[in-house]
C-alpha cells in the first residue's frame, strides 16, 4: 500500500517544467498538507498541496482530472485554481497554486465571529463574488462537489472573496469520490441516493449564502438541539428529515433562544424577497425531492435586489435593508421607516421581479442599466432628496430618455437627475423602462 509523503524544509520538488523549494508548512487538511514554497530562480512563493494519496479514491484519474483542469484553466479569478502538477515522489504528488493575501480571512473566521465585515455592502458583495463564482464555475461545466466553509475566504473591508480547494472540481456527469462535508451536503446526498451534481451545488451554496448573510445553519434549531450530532443524528436530520428552521408549515425546528442568537436577531432584518427565496431553497420540496433550487444568476440577481436595498436609518443612522412597499422597522431604534415608492422594472430578470426602493443613498448598478450586464459594482445612478423632491442621479455613460405622467419626455445626460414623481418613466437604453411607483 502506498503511504504519504511528508516533505521537508528545504526539500526540492520537481513541477513539469521547473523545480521548487519548500519553505514551510502552511496547514493540513483530510486529503493532503499546503506547504509554502518558492519556484527555484524566482522570487515567487506559492502554495504547494501534497496529498496523503491513500485517502483519494483512483489517484491515477484524479490526477488527471487536475491535469485536465489545469489546461482548461480557471473559470474565474476568485478560483484558487491548480497551476502546476509535481511529479510524483513515492506514488504520491502535489499541485502549485496561489497563496491568500493576507487581508482575506477564512469564513470559518466571521462565522466563529472572529472577524466581521465592515459593512452591509461588503457582505452582499461577499455574497455576490461567491454566487458569481459559481456561476461562472457551472457555465463552464463543472461541478464543485465540495462545498462548504472551509473553501472560502473573504476580504472584510471589500467582500472580494478567493475559493481553495478545487482539486475535487469535475466536469458535469462526473464524480471525484468525495461527497462534501457533513451539514453543507443535499439531503440526496446524505441520504446515499445521489452523487454530488449540480443541483447538489445549488443546495450547498444556499446554505454557504445562509450562514454568510444570517450567520446559522438553516436546518439547526430545536428538532437538532442534541448533545451530540452523531453520524445516525447527522443523517436524520440533514438527510431523511431535514427541517428549515423558518418553515412556515413546519416549527418543530425553530431557532433556540440563547443559542440561534444569529437567526433570531437578523432573520427579521432582511427584506421579504431574500426569505422567500430561503424558503424556497430550504422547502419540503427542496430537500426531499430535489426540487424548486434557486438557479445562480437568480441569486445574483436577488443580490444585487438586496444591494441596492441598503439605506441608512432616518432615525439612528443605522445601516438596514429597506422593504420597497409598507413599513421596516430599524433593528437598532426600533422605529420605522418607509420608502416613498419604488422603481418598477418593466421586464422580469432571470424570471424574477426587479423593484428598487425610492430612498436617500440607494444605488443602482450597471446590472440594472444593461439586461445583459452582470457588473453589480459600477454605480450607474443614485437616489438623491431634497425637502419634498426625490430625484435619480445618472451616473451612467447613457443617456436616459424620461417621460412623465403627462407623456411629456425629455433627456438626461450624464450627471443631470431625473425627478421621481409617481407615474414617470424612465428609459435607460434599449427599451429597459422603469416606471415610478408610490406607496
Amino acid at each position: 500500500m502506498i503511504q504519504s509523503t511528508r516533505l521537508k524544509k528545504n526539500q526540492q520538488i520537481q513541477l513539469q517544467t521547473q523545480t521548487a523549494t519548500v519553505i514551510d508548512k502552511l496547514g493540513e487538511g483530510g486529503q493532503g498538507t499546503v506547504y509554502k514554497v518558492r519556484i527555484d530562480g524566482t522570487s515567487e512563493e506559492k502554495a504547494l498541496k501534497w496529498y496523503f494519496v491513500e485517502k483519494i479514491n483512483e489517484p491515477k484519474r484524479f490526477y488527471n482530472n487536475l491535469k485536465e483542469n489545469i489546461k482548461s484553466g480557471t473559470p474565474s479569478a476568485a478560483f484558487i485554481w491548480p497551476e502546476m502538477l509535481t511529479e510524483q515522489i513515492n506514488g504520491t504528488f502535489g499541485y502549485i497554486m496561489r497563496i491568500f493575501p493576507k487581508d482575506y480571512k477564512s469564513f470559518s473566521k466571521f462565522l466563529l465571529a472572529q472577524t466581521s465585515f465592515n459593512n452591509f455592502g461588503a457582505m452582499v458583495n461577499g455574497a455576490l463574488n461567491i454566487v458569481r463564482a459559481f456561476k461562472d464555475l457551472h457555465y463552464k461545466g463543472y461541478n464543485y462537489q465540495d462545498l462548504n466553509d472551509g473553501n472560502f475566504s473573504i476580504n472584510p473591508i471589500t467582500g472580494d472573496v478567493l475559493i481553495c480547494d478545487n482539486d475535487n472540481v469535475m466536469g458535469h456527469g462526473q464524480s471525484s469520490g468525495v461527497a462534501g462535508k457533513a451539514r453543507y451536503m443535499a439531503p440526496e446526498v446524505v441520504r446515499g441516493e445521489k452523487t454530488p451534481n449540480t443541483k447538489t451545488d445549488r443546495f450547498s451554496l444556499a446554505v454557504v449564502l445562509y450562514l454568510l448573510l444570517i450567520g446559522d445553519h438553516p436546518l439547526e434549531g430545536q428538532k437538532t438541539n442534541v448533545p451530540c450530532l452523531t453520524n445516525t443524528n447527522d443523517k436524520k436530520f440533514f438527510g431523511t428529515e431535514p427541517v428549515f428552521m423558518f418553515d412556515e408549515q413546519d416549527d418543530k425546528n425553530r431557532p433556540v433562544q440563547g443559542k440561534h442568537v444569529n437567526a433570531i436577531m437578523f432573520w427579521p432584518c432582511f427584506p421579504t424577497f431574500i426569505q422567500d427565496a430561503f424558503k424556497k431553497s430550504f422547502s419540503k420540496d427542496s430537500l426531499l425531492q430535489s426540487k424548486d433550487r434557486l438557479l445562480d444568476e437568480q441569486w445574483l440577481h436577488l443580490l444585487v435586489r438586496l444591494k441596492s436595498s441598503i439605506v441608512k436609518c432616518s432615525h439612528c443612522g443605522s445601516e438596514m435593508f429597506i422593504e420597497h412597499i409598507g413599513k421596516t422597522i430599524c433593528p437598532d431604534c426600533k422605529k420605522s421607516i418607509s420608502a416613498i415608492g419604488y422603481l418598477k422594472f418593466a421586464k422580469k430578470r432571470s424570471n424574477l421581479e426587479m423593484n428598487v426602493p425610492i430612498y436617500e443613498g440607494v444605488s443602482l448598478y450597471d446590472y440594472h442599466m444593461n439586461e445583459s450586464s452582470e457588473d453589480y459594482k459600477t454605480i450607474a445612478a443614485n437616489i438623491l432628496v431634497k425637502p419634498g423632491k426625490f430625484g435619480l442621479e445618472n451616473k451612467s455613460k447613457n443617456r436616459w430618455t424620461v417621460t412623465a405622467p403627462d407623456g411629456n419626455t425629455n433627456t438626461k445626460q450624464p450627471g443631470e437627475t431625473a425627478l421621481l414623481t409617481s407615474g414617470t418613466k424612465i428609459d435607460f437604453g434599449n427599451g429597459n423602462i422603469v416606471e415610478v411607483i408610490s406607496n
